[in-house]
């Protein structure tokens, strides 16, 4: 293949991606209204909770094991928290993760839609996106923040003592039986699907930029998933609180979560 041939390949993916990215910088795509669904999709009218209304304490990660058939919902009850949210497919999480580069093939963006389907490292789907009610702003580029991040933002010292949505996956993973390892400080993570972060492509698709919240995003915002396969669902409400563009002004808040099932 020509030089000539690769860059306007290149070039044709790039502007492929950014097609559903926010523009609160100079350069990037702009959402004025949620995009529209990749596909039709219907949400049962009959659902049922069959979990109480969980709660994510801000900072803090907390995992949940769902089924097949269930419905899984996740609110940006206050309307600035970015989720780092995670998948592992039952019976083994240490076998089969939800992944974000096998998404990206699966649904040719990088951003999912509703009626998209999230995958694993197996290619199977494990969540499908059913209804997203704020400006359809999420992330699937950003590594979840980890220690070391805060130690070279803070310094090893301060990191010691800073929550980290790695050490929340880890921590929530332990609490109920699933370990991912023995050694959380030496293991590569899978990336997360970044809920309500909002970071955008400049520059022809070669610079990241981390934006602030999205515009029109409001508290009580949330996503519902379809349940695919028997899984766990991590999620962290992000302890970042060094920069307003994470998680607003407000700093880390609750999140909540719930698990309904059709009639």
């Amino acid at each position: 293949m020509h030089a000539h041939q690769v860059k306007r390949q290149v070039a044709q993916r790039t502007y492929t991606s950014c097609m559903a990215l926010p523009s609160n910088v100079d350069g990037a795509t702009t959402i004025s209204a949620p995009p529209k669904p990749s596909k039709e999709v219907s949400v049962p009218a009959d659902l049922v909770p069959v979990s109480d209304l969980l709660t994510v304490p801000g900072g803090k990660g907390r995992a949940i094991e769902l089924k097949a058939g269930q419905y899984f919902k996740v609110t940006n009850t206050y309307g600035e928290q970015v989720v780092d949210f995670f998948g592992f497919g039952l019976p083994d999480v240490k076998k089969e993760v939800m992944s974000m580069y096998h998404s990206h093939d699966a649904f040719g963006r990088l951003i999912p839609r509703v009626g998209d389907s999230m995958v694993t490292n197996l290619r199977r789907p494990i969540f499908t996106l059913l209804e997203d009610t704020g400006p359809g702003v999420h992330d699937t580029t950003v590594s979840a923040c980890d220690q070391y991040l805060y130690q070279q933002q803070i310094g090893v010292e301060a990191a010691k003592e800073h929550d980290s949505c790695i050490n929340n996956l880890h921590t929530a993973l332990g609490e109920i039986g699933h370990p991912l390892t023995d050694d959380p400080d030496h293991y590569l993570p899978p990336s997360p699907f970044n809920l309500w972060m909002a970071v955008s492509l400049k520059n022809e698709g070669s610079q990241l930029s981390w934006d602030p919240p999205a515009e029109g995003q409001k508290p009580g915002d949330y996503v519902l998933f379809k349940v695919e396969i028997d899984c766990i669902a991590v999620m962290s409400a992000c302890p970042h609180d060094l920069a307003p563009y994470i998680n607003g002004k407000g700093g880390p808040r609750d999140v909540n979560y719930q698990v309904f099932e059709a009639k």
